[in-house]
Order: C-alpha cells, then sequence, then structure tokens
C-alpha cells in the first residue's frame, strides 16, 4: 500500500512541479505589474534615465570626433563607437517605456512620447552625418592637391625650365621660352584653384571656380601645343616629359573636383554643429525633465535634497 502511493506521488511529482512554476510566475507578473514594491520601480526608472544621459552624452562625443577625424580609419572608429552609445540609449529606452507605458501615468507618458519623437529625429539625422563623416571626401581631395597633384606639378615644373635653359640665349627670350612661361603660369593658377574649391560650400561658387579653371587649362594647353610645332621640339624629350606629367595632373585635378563637390567633411561637420547640436541638447533636456519628474512620484517618492544642499 505504501509503496502504491509512492507511485502515485512520483507520477504527479512533474505536474506538482509545473504548477508551482506557473503559480511563481503568476505571482510575480502580478507583483510586478501591481507595483507592489514602488520604491524599485521609481530607482529603475532614475537609473534607466541616468544611463540613458551617459550614453547620449557618449554617442554626441563620439560623433563628433568621427566628424573630426582626418582618416578614414579614425572616423570609422569614432562612427562605430557614436552608434554603439546609441545602441545602448535605445536599449534603455525601451525598458523605460515599457515599464511607463504600463503604469500609464499621463505625464510620464506624455513626457516619454515627447523623447521618442526627439530621439528619433535624432537617430535619422545622426546617420546621415556619420555616413558622411567616414566618406573623408575633402580630406581625400586636399591629399590628393597636396601630394599626387603638387608631384606632377613638380615635374611639370622641372621639364619646362629645362627646356626654358636650353633656349634662353644671353637673357634673351625667343617663342620656345615664351610659351613655356605661359604654359607654367597657366598650370599654377589651376593648381592655385584646388584648394578653394575644396573649402566652397556653395554650388554656384564651385561652378565659378571650375570655370576658372578650364579657362587656365586652355590656355596651357594652347602653350603647350605652340611648343609642339616650334622647329626642332615636336620630339623634345623635355617637352613631352611635361606634356605627361600636365596630363596626369589634370586627370588628378578632376578627381580632387569630383571628391571636393560631394562636400562630405563640410556637410557632416554643419550638420554637427547646426541641427543635430540642438536635437541632442532637447533630448538630453526632455530627460531631465522626465527624470525630474519621477523621482517625487507619489507619497513613496525618494527624499529630495533640501536647497542649497547637494
Amino acid at each position: 500500500m505504501e509503496q502504491k502511493t509512492k507511485r502515485r506521488l512520483y507520477d504527479f511529482l512533474p505536474w506538482i512541479l509545473a504548477f508551482a512554476v506557473l503559480a511563481a510566475f503568476t505571482l510575480f507578473v502580478f507583483v510586478y505589474r501591481e507595483g507592489a514594491n514602488p520604491f524599485e520601480t521609481q530607482f529603475m526608472k532614475v537609473n534607466l534615465l541616468s544611463t540613458m544621459k551617459i550614453h547620449l552624452l557618449e554617442a554626441v562625443e563620439a560623433e563628433k570626433n568621427a566628424v573630426l577625424a582626418i582618416t578614414d580609419e579614425a572616423s570609422e572608429d569614432f562612427a562605430a563607437q557614436a552608434r554603439q552609445a546609441a545602441d545602448r540609449v535605445e536599449n534603455s529606452r525601451k525598458e523605460i517605456e515599457s515599464i511607463i507605458y504600463r503604469e500609464k501615468l499621463p505625464r510620464e507618458t506624455g513626457m516619454m512620447n515627447e523623447f521618442n519623437s526627439c530621439w528619433s529625429h535624432y537617430k535619422k539625422l545622426d546617420e546621415t552625418i556619420l555616413n558622411l563623416a567616414t566618406q573623408n571626401t575633402n580630406f581625400k581631395a586636399q591629399k590628393i592637391s597636396a601630394t599626387q597633384c603638387a608631384e606632377e606639378m613638380q615635374r611639370f615644373e622641372e621639364s619646362l625650365n629645362r627646356l626654358i635653359q636650353r633656349y634662353t640665349h644671353r637673357s634673351q627670350c625667343n617663342d620656345a621660352v615664351m610659351h613655356s612661361y605661359e604654359a607654367l603660369t597657366a598650370s599654377l593658377n589651376v593648381f592655385a584653384l584646388h584648394k578653394p574649391h575644396i573649402e566652397e560650400t556653395d554650388d554656384q561658387a564651385m561652378d565659378q571656380i571650375e570655370q576658372r579653371i578650364q579657362f587656365y587649362d586652355e590656355l596651357a594647353r594652347k602653350a603647350l601645343g605652340s611648343l609642339d610645332r616650334l622647329e626642332g621640339l615636336s620630339d623634345d624629350e623635355d617637352l613631352k616629359a611635361a606634356e605627361a606629367a600636365y596630363g596626369r595632373f589634370m586627370d588628378l585635378t578632376r578627381e580632387v573636383l569630383r571628391l571636393s563637390r560631394l562636400n562630405t567633411n563640410i556637410k557632416s561637420a554643419e550638420l554637427s554643429l547646426g541641427k543635430k547640436r540642438l536635437i541632442a541638447s532637447q533630448c538630453q533636456e526632455i530627460l531631465a525633465a522626465l527624470k525630474e519628474t519621477v523621482q517625487p512620484q507619489g507619497n513613496y517618492s525618494l527624499p529630495r535634497s533640501k536647497k542649497g544642499i547637494e
């Protein structure tokens, strides 16, 4: 008889355990939903809001560093940090949103909705800025101009200077010397216009700079063509070297202008210092106001320090 009873108990044991777990879970959900421990809920909300403010500041700082970085590697590293910090804000936002929406307190719910709208705007603008910053087109244009273009200009100048020295007789200039100086002057004017184009933000102003570049390019090519038609210069090695260097220089110039036109560094900096700064500040203000609303809630609010005492 005793063995049969034990056997029956063993048969029902899994069901008993299952009902016990279910009852415990139901009791936990009921207690949590009913807010049986308001101090814990309040502390959780305050802690989440503080965490959100900290991570939001981290995201803003990393985004600024991504905009200011001068290499692709640094920009991408800071952009990744900015996205990670924003993800941490989002995770905390979801947690506190679930609590506030469950409690259905009108003031907190309204402020939560206000932050959600601000945060949505922040994330869209943040992604735009980070995508622009990591392209680094202005910095890339400047680097090409300062290195590869400068090298080709040096080769161009050295080749024409050798030609000038060979065709200068007793300080008298002939056609070869005159056309060489014309080509040099025009090409240096093209080179000098790289910098203002890279720094310019207005499309119409860039159009005007490109028109001037085209004008000087035509002058340089015309002068080189005149040199090529002079007797004894059609097969000149220095002239051929100069023409090749100038061709490479203008190919690089077109790339400089293309990258400069994208203006990603300038656009990202303008957005970061303008719209993004205002929206980030607004999000921080909403979080601070929501924290002030959460702390004195009900009769069980956390003790507040006296005026003038931290």
